[in-house]
């Protein structure tokens, strides 16, 4: 009885010993791993790539008093620069400038244009999960995007120049040295209103311009700079 009782208890101090290494190891894994992640998405980066933006406007006047609406689709090239650090292994926070660069649009037949670079800087939230070594955030800022109207019988024209508030959610991988990107973002809208002179019949005409919410796709490479 005795000899089964100690090997029963050498059993349970054999088994005990090889759990505690265990959890040691998968303890010094995963440390490892949130490590190495972080090391990746830490410090300054730059990133390159493309972008499909769907933007438009909407306008009313007095004279007619009527409403246009209109939007349109189209690609640009897109850059981000920013800094970010990993807290406690898995919380990301950042800061981030980026440019959308594209071809102006027009509407109404000529008499409204967005300008096609709209430079942004947005804070940037994420969590980041060290097993996939990946990271999904996100930001939150604002967007300068400016829209003019010039009507076809008014000398002046007028614009809508504003920096209107963005959001953002997206998603990093890191496969090798670099981190790839998707992300989408909704540009809120901006309303201004102006008043000119209409040359053909001399009389004051109100204006109201709205550049409407974008919606922004973007896939990106992501590339630390190590310092």
């Amino acid at each position: 009885m005795k000899k089964l009782a100690f090997s029963v208890f050498a059993a349970a101090l054999t088994f005990g010993a090889n759990a505690a290494d265990n959890v040691e190891a998968n303890a010094v894994t995963s440390v490892a791993a949130a490590t190495q992640a972080g090391s990746v998405f830490d410090g300054i980066y730059f990133g390159l790539g493309a972008a499909v933006v769907d933007d438009g406007i909407k306008t009313w006047n007095s004279q007619e008093d009527e409403t246009e609406s209109d939007h349109k689709a189209k690609l640009a090239g897109t850059v981000a620069l920013g800094y970010g650090r990993v807290v406690k292994e898995k919380i990301y926070l950042g800061l981030e400038a980026g440019l959308d660069a594209s071809q102006y649009s027009e509407f109404n037949e000529r008499e409204v244009r967005i300008n096609g670079l709209v430079p942004s800087a947005a804070l940037k939230f994420g969590y980041v999960n060290p097993e996939s070594k990946s990271m999904f955030y996100l930001k939150a800022g604002a967007a300068y995007s400016r829209a003019k109207l010039t009507p076809e019988h008014i000398k002046t024209g007028f614009g809508n120049f504003k920096w209107a508030p963005i959001i953002a959610f997206g998603g990093e991988k890191i496969c090798k040295k670099i981190r790839t990107r998707v992300e989408a973002e909704y540009r809120f809208r901006t309303k201004k209103s102006f008043s000119g002179l209409n040359e053909k019949d001399g009389a004051m005409t109100d204006y109201e311009l709205t550049n409407r919410g974008a919606i922004t796709l973007r896939v990106m490479a992501i590339f630390t700079v190590k310092m």
